[in-house]
């Protein structure tokens, strides 16, 4: 079963990918425009500007809440992990040393 937080970044990566599917979408819609004269070409650069910073806009607005909601999920990084690992076998060698002594004072 996939975790959560790959969960949530499949969602993140189809938004994203929704996002520019639209924007090329509009682009061409916008380059027809041009074509058939119902805007200029200036209008036409002007608007496909505007929608690729609002798309980076919302790019990053998508990415900041993904941010957000995976670091209030309860999952360990990969560093708390890590450290966790090592706590364990810190303790596995100190059992170990404390059955080797509890054997030799018997």
């Amino acid at each position: 079963m996939k975790s959560l937080s790959e969960v949530v970044k499949k969602i993140t990566l189809m938004q994203i990918g929704f996002v520019a599917l639209v924007s090329e979408k509009l682009e061409k819609f916008i380059e027809e425009l041009e074509e058939k004269g119902k805007i200029s070409q200036e209008e036409g650069k002007k608007v496909i500007e505007s929608l690729k910073r609002e798309i980076e806009k919302e790019k990053e607005e998508i990415s900041k809440e993904i941010e957000k909601i995976l670091k209030e999920l309860p999952v360990a990084t990969k560093s708390e992990i890590e450290s966790l690992r090592k706590e364990i076998e810190e303790l596995r060698k100190e059992i170990e040393s404390l059955k080797k002594e509890i054997g030799k004072k018997k």
